[in-house]
């Protein structure tokens, strides 16, 4: 079969699956970089092939255990609809991929980004992330109708196709009524919808260079990690925290309960202070043993 005729059975089962669009398309470009990169059908794909696109140098561990689960999905697939005999991807080792530790803004900085000359609708992105905990394609996406001022709610479309319907923090119920009808931030250039979610990670890269912040860790998801950050520093149940970040495992919330490095360094500060010596008194212990 061509990589087309696989494409097609392979598109239609993660179609039956009901897999949100956004994974259907990372599956593909990766199984076609696969093809390309290697340069050899997917059919013919093995072991060792699979070892080496993964072993890239220019991928981050998160990317290479990405694109290990999609090897995995596609050719059990494969295998399980008899197009193949040997399932390759069952010879990948497991990819270690270090602890993932939140990278938040701190409140002195969101402070900055919205006064450093960022345009209105930057603005409202910033504080759409930082208040609701949405991601870049979320905040992209939102539309007027979304939002119901009287229930006090807005509707998510968010990772995994799901859809969510979380209360509004009282920044942003009082940013929703001075926004007009339709899409908050529609595309331009004449095209319909709304703006892509890199569109709105770029905007919130410049807000950040903008304010003069250098730590280039901080991202436009960085305001995400502070929403999660700030929610469980307060005290929040962590059960409530991750049904408002919307993460599927309580583990990946559990996340942002590790100490952060202010915390830590605010922890070192009971310990008493002491005056280093300036020598080692051997000499004058010695002497006084002596006596």
């Amino acid at each position: 079969m061509t990589n087309e005729e696989v494409f097609e059975v392979f598109l239609e089962y993660m179609r039956a699956g009901n897999l949100a669009k956004r994974t259907i398309s990372t599956r593909l470009s990766i199984l076609t970089q696969l093809s390309r990169h290697q340069d050899v059908p997917l059919v013919e794909v093995k072991a060792f092939h699979l070892r080496r696109e993964i072993g890239r140098d220019d991928l981050k561990p998160a990317s290479k255990a990405t694109m290990r689960n999609v090897f995995m999905a596609f050719y059990t697939f494969l295998c399980e609809e008899g197009v193949i005999t040997e399932n390759p991807a069952r010879r990948l080792p497991i990819v270690k991929v270090p602890p993932h530790r939140p990278r938040p803004y701190t409140q002195e900085q969101i402070d900055k980004l919205l006064s450093s000359g960022a345009y209105r609708r930057t603005r409202s992105m910033i504080l759409l992330a930082a208040y609701q905990g949405l991601r870049a394609a979320e905040v992209a996406a939102v539309h007027s109708d979304d939002i119901d001022l009287h229930a006090g709610t807005i509707k998510i479309f968010g990772k995994g196709g799901r859809t969510d319907y979380l209360p509004l923090h009282p920044v942003i119920r009082e940013l929703a009524a001075s926004m007009g009808p339709g899409y908050w931030f529609p595309a331009r250039g004449g095209r319909d919808g709304h703006i892509r979610g890199n569109s709105v990670s770029d905007l919130l890269t410049d807000a950040r260079n903008r304010a003069g912040i250098t730590d280039h860790r901080l991202t436009g998801h960085s305001l995400r990690h502070t929403f999660g950050t700030e929610l469980v520093r307060g005290g929040a149940n962590i059960r409530a925290v991750q049904e408002l970040m919307r993460h599927s495992s309580l583990s990946t919330t559990q996340r942002y309960t590790e100490v952060l490095d202010d915390d830590r360094r605010q922890a070192l500060d009971v310990l008493p202070g002491r005056e280093i010596p300036a020598t080692s008194g051997r000499v004058s212990h010695q002497q006084q043993a002596d006596q």
